[in-house]
């Protein structure tokens, strides 16, 4: 059998509509997972249902919900349940930027992005983990960045995504005994519409502080989350995988 294969696995995608997210759903999907995306924006969520169904052949639920509202995850948790099944995968990739200066970041510029970013992965992991627990089985894979090693003008995003790697470490510790691992990918510059928009100049000066001298691309990224999603990564726990072209060595 191919390795990294998902048959009878129930994967869970936060924020899995487009770039990162989207191309973690398209990689389990084709290694046999029923896959539930989630996302905030309505049309977003439609739009890649329909275009995944006109792809793909696999078994594919979009839902509308908000990974900082208890109320909006429990009710697609559920769904996805009653739909798919108990949820194995959970990856929380939903994530927002406010970049500003620290002197000119608002409170709400801060608090937003702790909530999308950590507060979201808390609330969605909340709503799971004593399934997985109870069955002895779990995968929670949540998405870091780069940047959770420090960036100018991110303050917010930075703090989110370090305690991202945090919380994995923690959750990593208390859920071994059960048969749950918990794992980390931290994404370098990748291209997404975000990263497109960047002026061409500006994107230049980035480049070359890659070693690879380029960006990634959404699948280069989705083939780390679907490794520690897969049965190879069973003994590969609070790990947290930086694909970043080589960026990061000089950290």
């Amino acid at each position: 059998m191919p390795p990294f294969r998902l048959e009878g696995r129930v994967a869970w995608v936060t924020g899995g509509v487009r770039g990162i997210g989207a191309a973690v759903a398209e990689k389990f999907l084709e290694a046999g997972a029923k896959v539930a995306v989630m996302d905030i924006d309505r049309e977003a969520v439609q739009s890649f249902h329909a275009e995944m169904a006109a792809r793909s052949s696999g078994t594919l639920k979009a839902y509308e919900g908000n990974v900082c509202d208890e109320s909006s995850v429990s009710e697609v948790a559920q769904a996805v349940e009653r739909e798919l099944g108990p949820v194995d995968i959970l990856v929380n990739n939903a994530g927002i930027i406010r970049d500003r200066m620290f002197r000119n970041m608002s409170l709400t510029d801060w608090q937003t992005v702790l909530d999308v970013n950590l507060t979201g992965a808390f609330v969605c992991t909340k709503a799971v983990i004593d399934g997985m627990v109870e069955r002895r089985y779990g995968r929670i894979i949540n998405t870091s960045s780069i940047s959770s090693l420090g960036n100018v003008g991110q303050a917010n995003y930075t703090a989110a995504k370090a305690g991202v790697i945090g919380l994995t470490k923690t959750l990593a510790l208390e859920y071994a005994p059960y048969g749950v691992t918990v794992n980390c990918v931290a994404p370098g510059a990748t291209l997404t519409e975000m990263t497109r928009a960047i002026p061409v100049e500006a994107k230049q000066r980035f480049l070359k502080k890659i070693p690879m001298a380029r960006m990634a691309e959404p699948e280069e990224i989705a083939i780390m989350h679907l490794f520690f999603a897969s049965e190879e990564a069973r003994y590969v726990t609070g790990q947290v995988v930086f694909v970043d072209g080589g960026i990061s060595i000089g950290f």
